[in-house]
């Protein structure tokens, strides 16, 4: 084995701690604006790939071709041609809802325990604020922008959304997160706690976004049967 096939793992490790490094450097000196800047490119990229993924981007560039052939193109602005509308949106909930919402609900929770000798009780009664307290709200805002992102404007129908999927999407997360917040104190420094948990919520918020869009599509899909037999 020659030197540079030893040393190219190497040099992308050093690349990677040295990206980490910048990145936990300037979390430390801006929270807020770097947290909301890493969830809109996160939500960016969550949604992208759901719409991919789930096939709704394949449908709406279908329905834009079939209504080119009619003769009623589909009028998009200069932004829209080069960045998805919804996709756009996403990351823009991201920078000014999701990502500002989650570090200062954090934070309120982190002055709640700061002062709290750490013991095995405060350990748990943080646990169970986090699941039972900032989760549900968290994933209630995401299931009602995620409506609205998709072009929902009925408050009624916004709400029906949130109450049909977030027990769902909150079992996952009773189970899931408590073993990955246990992980991260065992196993994690407390420093890079913060990309570690981005990381599991982009896994988990790509998977649910899809799945949503899967069953929007065929709910879509089912609709435009009955018309036709109708």
């Amino acid at each position: 084995m020659t030197a540079a096939a030893v040393s190219r793992p190497a040099g992308r490790q050093g690349i990677a701690v040295a990206l980490l490094t910048a990145y936990l450097t300037v979390l430390a000196r801006q929270p807020l604006v770097t947290k909301a800047c890493t969830t809109a490119t996160l939500n960016f990229l969550q949604e992208e790939i759901a719409q991919r993924s789930s096939g709704m981007r394949a449908a709406e560039q279908a329905q834009e071709k079939q209504a080119a052939l009619q003769g009623t193109p589909v009028r998009k602005s200069i932004i829209e041609r080069v960045v998805n509308k919804r996709v756009l949106q996403f990351s823009l909930y991201g920078l000014l809802v999701s990502g500002p919402l989650n570090h200062f609900m954090y934070e309120i929770l982190n002055k709640v325990f700061s002062n709290r000798p750490k013991t095995k009780t405060n350990t748990v009664l943080a646990l169970l604020a986090q699941n039972i307290v900032i989760s549900p709200i968290l994933n209630s805002v995401f299931l009602a922008a995620n409506a609205v992102i998709a072009g929902e404007r009925s408050v009624e129908k916004i709400v029906a959304v949130v109450r049909a999927r977030l027990l769902g999407m909150m079992k996952v997360s009773w189970v899931v997160f408590p073993c990955v917040q246990l992980f991260a104190a065992r196993a994690l420094p407390p420093l890079v706690w913060v990309p570690f948990f981005n990381a599991v919520a982009f896994v988990f918020g790509t998977y649910f976004n899809t799945q949503g869009k899967k069953r929007a599509l065929q709910a879509k899909r089912a609709e435009e049967q009955e018309d036709k037999r109708e």
